[in-house]
């Protein structure tokens, strides 16, 4: 039989010593800086969906404000339209009284100044049929 060979028993307690030395300071930590760069991107994944569902809860719970405020301020303009437009008719009525109430006085005082002109007219034809007959007859007529 033949003895074994030194030098394959040599070139794998180098094999085994620089695989040990490969594992020990280069494989490991470079796993581990992985493993804690995997474990701080899952990490940072979890802190922004957090993030990222608390600003859409924000988003919605603001546009729920703005959606409500809308409503609250069309109701306060129809209320406030409704108010002008009852003001405005009120305004409308009251000057139509007061135009219907200048119109009867106005009237009023036409019917009252035709009838003093019609008295005048009266008071001036009797005059005159008074003063036509004394000059027809030339003589003073006593009414």
């Amino acid at each position: 039989m033949t003895p074994p060979n030194v030098s394959l028993i040599l070139v794998m307690v180098c094999f085994w010593a620089t695989l040990w030395l490969v594992q020990r300071y280069l494989i490991r930590p470079v796993g581990a800086t992985l493993a804690e760069r995997q474990n701080r991107v899952a990490s940072a994944q979890e802190e922004w969906s957090a993030c990222n569902e608390e600003h859409l809860a924000a988003i919605a719970r603001i546009e729920s404000e703005v959606d409500e405020a809308a409503r609250e301020a069309a109701q306060v303009r129809a209320t406030l339209r409704q108010e002008a437009m009852d003001a405005r008719q009120t305004a409308i009525e009251t000057a139509k009284a007061r135009a219907e109430a200048r119109l009867v006085e106005a009237v009023d005082e036409l019917d009252r100044n035709a009838e003093e002109a019609r008295g005048e007219l009266r008071n001036a034809a009797r005059k005159l049929a008074h003063m036509l007959a004394e000059r027809l007859l030339a003589r003073e007529v006593r009414s």
